[in-house]
């Protein structure tokens, strides 16, 4: 949404405000962003949900009034793009919601209503965490529709990326980065410099006093993923911001480079961790065979999983599995061939029989197990790695450089429109 005309007075602003400001005198404004008020119990609401997620993933606490501006940031800078999505036009309604958080439950293994349970039991409010997640797709949408049309990858650079010193081995190599922004406008004055170049160095000199990188993040980075820590997961080099990459490659873990300078700021980067991602470069494949017992008003959890250990005794004392797999699976498809799958990669099978398949040796038999089918043994044959072909090679190169250069604009985007928005702050009291 684009800004109200900054030439409006405040006070004129905020007594535009009066009527709907009547109904929050008691909960308090935190904020005001162009015709929306973001209330003080909305904040604290999000700064309790932030902080649990905190706790549980670090087990630190954070600073509690720099949690708390990290946030309002974070909630001014959402209001504005959701402004702007609901000016034009942009909304998910509630059957949308409703098949996204049943992924999410699917990616976690949980019906819905283990989902609800478990956000229950982190002491957060169910209907607050659909109204996030209804949030972050609305605004997914506008990203997309307003950045993604512009962002082209030629074969030139996909070439260029490919036959670079970096190009193959950035495939294959996963860098965990942590980041910390201390911006600057596109023309900087002498003054606004020099204030960002002594808070990086406050900053450095912080960390090398033995500062926690994640809590400095928190209370001073301006960049995404400031709430996070400053931690931007894990990242191929290609996916990484253009002026991180050449550096990234040559630091050790735990090291922290000279601060990076960009067109939007200072960048103070720590390289957290590195892992070889070889199968992003080649295709795993597994020979696998499996007996099935499914349940039903008859077979029980229990019973099925009773016959399977029997069953699994039999192959332990020398009992071939193939035999007993045609005459006892519920898989008629692979009861006749012994059991056997075939060559099947782990991507295409359901969660829990891929991480029992990745998790046994060569011609070790599987404790009984369950998935969506029923019960399962499973004994893997064999396995091998294909190299993935040039073509399946310049896809993945040309989906990662789009997506750092949609990263990159959609920072600048977002900075954008949170400059141009009304926003007033009132200080807690």
């Amino acid at each position: 949404m684009r800004a109200l005309n900054k030439l409006l007075c405040s006070g004129m602003l905020v007594l535009s405000f009066q009527v709907q400001a009547k109904a929050q005198t008691l909960d308090g404004i935190a904020a005001v962003v162009n015709e929306s008020i973001i209330t003080k119990s909305e904040l604290e609401k999000q700064v309790k949900m932030i902080e649990k997620q905190i706790q549980q993933t670090s087990h630190t606490t954070p600073d509690r009034a720099a949690l708390e501006k990290q946030v309002l940031e974070h909630l001014i800078t959402t209001e504005v793009q959701l402004q702007m999505a609901k000016r034009t036009g942009i909304q998910v309604d509630d059957i949308a919601l409703d098949n996204a958080i049943e992924n999410i439950a699917k990616q976690n293994h949980m019906s819905v209503t283990q989902l609800r349970e478990a956000i229950a039991m982190e002491g957060l409010d169910y209907n607050h965490y659909r109204n996030n997640l209804r949030h972050q797709m609305i605004m997914s949408q506008l990203q997309q529709r307003d950045l993604q049309h512009d962002i082209q990858v030629s074969e030139q650079e996909i070439n260029q990326f490919l036959q670079s010193p970096n190009g193959l081995g950035g495939m294959i190599t996963e860098y965990r980065l942590g980041h910390i922004l201390v911006p600057l406008s596109e023309a900087p004055s002498p003054e606004e410099l020099e204030s960002a170049t002594q808070k990086v160095q406050l900053i450095l000199e912080k960390l090398k006093n033995g500062a926690e990188f994640a809590q400095i993040a928190l209370s001073e980075s301006k960049g995404e993923h400031a709430l996070h820590g400053g931690d931007l997961g894990w990242r191929k080099l290609p996916e990484m911001p253009t002026i991180f990459e050449k550096i990234v490659v040559n630091l050790k873990v735990n090291e922290i480079p000279e601060p990076i300078r960009s067109s939007n700021g200072f960048h103070v980067i720590k390289l957290l961790d590195k892992r070889n991602a070889a199968a992003v470069a080649g295709n795993a494949k597994t020979s696998v065979r499996h007996i099935l017992i499914k349940t039903n008003a008859v077979t029980s959890d229990n019973d099925a999983k009773a016959r399977l250990s029997e069953i699994r005794q039999k192959i332990l004392q020398g009992e071939d599995f193939g035999q007993l797999a045609k005459t006892h699976s519920g898989d008629l498809a692979s009861a006749s061939k012994g059991g056997n799958l075939g060559w099947v990669s782990k991507d295409v099978l359901v969660p829990e029989f891929s991480e029992v398949m990745e998790s046994l040796a060569i011609n070790d038999v599987s404790e009984p197990f369950k998935s969506s089918f029923g019960w399962h043994i499973m004994q893997v044959l064999e396995r091998k790695t294909q190299t993935a072909d040039e073509t399946a090679l310049r896809n993945k190169a040309k989906e990662m450089l789009q997506q750092r250069k949609f990263e990159e604009k959609q920072q600048t985007w977002a900075r954008q429109l949170r400059d141009e928005a009304y926003v007033v702050t009132f200080e807690k009291s």
